[in-house]
């Protein structure tokens, strides 16, 4: 076999890595993930400081809310609160309550809260075991209605077609392959 004929095989590989990466490439960039829409308020309810982080994530129409709540007097962590996100939606007077995971980090409160298009107004509720509730700031935020995203479908589309060609063309070399160790053999059909 020449040296071209042995270049082919890696540069065939190149050449569908390089196509899947310029295809892939668009599409990462495209996604809201990076953090362009964060918003942050810090505030003091009560005895407690609280430090509301919220990225709105707009081709799911969710929001991440992390929230870290210290105890004012002494910087500790807050533990063992129910936190709970208020939300209103200005099409209507109806509010909702999503109450936010038990927390992984202790004083770290996390939840992803999904909302219809339009203009949400959130709030974080506090509420200590001992009793009583304090509120926190929260924010405004306008959800867009939902876009098709005709690049991930090109993306999806464009990988699925690489694939069957690459494995058509193994099945194919492996046959091929097989074939001509046959014929080497003397086992060849007739």
């Amino acid at each position: 076999m020449t040296l071209v004929g042995h270049l082919k095989f890696p540069a065939w590989i190149l050449a569908v890595l390089l196509t899947v990466w310029l295809g892939l490439a668009p599409a990462a960039l495209a996604q809201d993930i990076v953090g362009q829409d964060s918003k942050r308020a810090e505030s003091v309810a009560g005895p407690y400081s609280v430090v509301v982080d919220a990225q709105t994530l707009p081709s799911l129409q969710s929001v991440q809310f992390f929230i870290r709540i210290t105890e004012t007097s002494t910087a500790a962590p807050a533990e063992d609160l129910t936190v709970t996100v208020l939300t209103t939606w200005s099409g209507s007077e109806d509010t909702g309550e999503n109450i936010a995971l038990s927390p992984n980090v202790p004083g770290l409160y996390t939840a992803t809260l999904k909302f219809d298009p339009g203009r949400w107004e959130t709030t974080i509720l506090i509420e200590p075991p001992s009793g009583g509730s304090y509120g926190a700031d929260g924010f405004v935020f306008d959800v867009p209605e939902p876009t098709s995203d005709s690049e991930a479908g090109f993306v999806f589309i464009g990988v699925a077609v690489i694939l069957i060609v690459g494995a058509g063309y193994l099945t194919w070399r492996i046959r091929r392959n097989q074939q001509a160790r046959d014929v080497a053999r003397g086992d060849a059909p007739q």
